[in-house]
Order: C-alpha cells, then structure tokens, then sequence
C-alpha cells in the first residue's frame, strides 16, 4: 500500500467513527447529556495525550525547534480560538449544551457545520503528518485518538440538525458531508508534505499547527465541561481517555509495533 493510499484509508477511518456516532444519534432519539459529555471527556483525554506525548514533542523534535514548534502550536490555539468567538465552537461539546429555541437551531447548525468542517480538516491533516513521521506508532495513536472523538462529534452534529428539524437521513447526509472534510485535510496535508523529508522545518510547523488546534479543543471542551456539570467524574473520564493512548503507546512499543516507519 502506498503512502496516499494509507493516508487516505486512516482518514477513512476516522470518517467512519464520526458516521457511527452520527448513526448513534438517529437511534437514540433523545441523546443523554451525561452520555455525551463523557464520551466528549473521555475523547478529549485521548486528545490531550496524543498532542502531549506524540505530536508537540515530535514537532519540537524537527529541525523547526522548539521555540518555533511551540509559537507554531501557539498560532494554531490562537486561530481555533478565533473560529470559537467569532464563528462558532469547534467542540461538539457545546452542542451538547446548546439552549438555544428550536427555531435558532438552523443558523446553529450552519455555523457548527463550518466550524466542525474546518475541525475535520485538521484532523485531516494531523493523520497525514503522522505518516511523514520517522515514527509508525505516531501516525496510529494520532488515529486512534482522532477516532476517539468522531464518534461523540458526528453523535453531536446529528443531534444539532435533528434540533434544527432536519429530517433523520438529511442530518446523517450533511455529517457525512461536513466528516469527508476529514478526508480533504488528508489529502491536502499528504501533498503539502509529499516532498518533505521526515526532519523538514515545516514538518515541524504542521505539526505545531496541529499541537495547538488540539489543545484549544481539549481545553474548550474539560473546561466548559467542568464550569457546567459535576467535575470529578468529567475529570474521571479524561483521565481515562489520556491513559488509553498511554497504554496503547506502551504496548505497542513492547511488541515493537510501528517503531520505524
């Protein structure tokens, strides 16, 4: 399998947790807040493991620095933050806690659609940077963590257009559409990085970009969380999405899974 076909299969995959959780919230015909935010919590911990342990280091590691890999982290923070204020929260959380009537539920939907489609993206572009790793192990672990939190995004997205009086299959049609955006920042990010070397500066820089981008979603998501709902077991669950992907990072080193590409 070439590299663009194992990129494209990753993001794939990623697409495919965010129509299961899209296919979720068609079943389930009125979605437990609770539910939600601990599959959000758990999937943010898995998030804030993979940035923490895999893709800030990694970018501090290229020869971008680490001065310049942590100021490229910072600018992609800054940029989801100012989607956040003046668009509209990259967290499926906050659909969660949406209270808006149900007439404000269209313009809503349009809004975290556009802001989930740019979230979708850099998720995109954060597996294909896995795969220019020198590392395999990155590129599954930034997988894993990424599929983690599909399934409570596309639960969301479907959730918001069914408030928005969508019928049950448009709103699985336009999450589908808003996650192929998973596979447009694959695409994007193989061809971008297609003749950079693993130790390339701009290597680096995506990766920073991305660092950031994950981080402002785990942040946004614990605190808005934990501001709004009972804090020890929101603290609960991301911690035991942050210790999944450290299992799984030390079991696959222990069986010498995805050491070099």
């Amino acid at each position: 399998m070439t590299g663009f076909e194992l990129v494209l299969l990753r993001a794939g995959i990623a697409v495919a947790a965010a129509v299961l959780g899209g296919v979720i919230g068609i079943l389930w015909r009125s979605p437990s807040h609770r539910v939600l935010c601990a599959l959000v919590s758990f999937a943010a911990g898995a998030l804030l493991a993979v940035t923490l342990v895999e893709i800030l280091p990694e970018s501090m590691r290229q020869p971008t620095g680490p001065v310049r890999g942590l100021f490229a982290a910072a600018i992609g923070l800054l940029v989801f933050y100012l989607v956040g204020k003046y668009v509209y929260y990259v967290c499926p959380a906050c659909a969660a806690s949406a209270t808006e009537e149900k007439t404000g539920y269209i313009s809503l939907g349009i809004l975290m659609m556009i802001a989930l489609a740019l979230h979708s993206t850099v998720d995109g572009l954060a597996i294909a940077a896995g795969e220019r790793t020198h590392h395999e192990l990155a590129a599954y672990l930034i997988l894993l963590a990424v599929s983690y939190h599909k399934i409570p995004e596309g639960l969301a997205l479907v959730s918001v257009c069914r408030l928005a009086g969508y019928s049950r299959l448009k709103s699985l049609l336009l999450t589908v559409l808003v996650e192929l955006t998973t596979g447009l920042g694959a695409f994007l990010g193989f061809f971008l990085l297609k003749s950079t070397a693993a130790d390339s500066p701009w290597l680096g820089i995506h990766l920073g970009l991305v660092a950031g981008s994950f981080l402002y979603i785990v942040g946004f998501a614990i605190i808005r969380e934990m501001m709004e709902h009972e804090r020890r077991s929101i603290i609960t669950y991301v911690i035991l999405g942050f210790f999944t992907i450290v299992a799984a990072a030390f079991i696959m080193r222990l069986f010498g899974i995805g050491e070099v590409h």
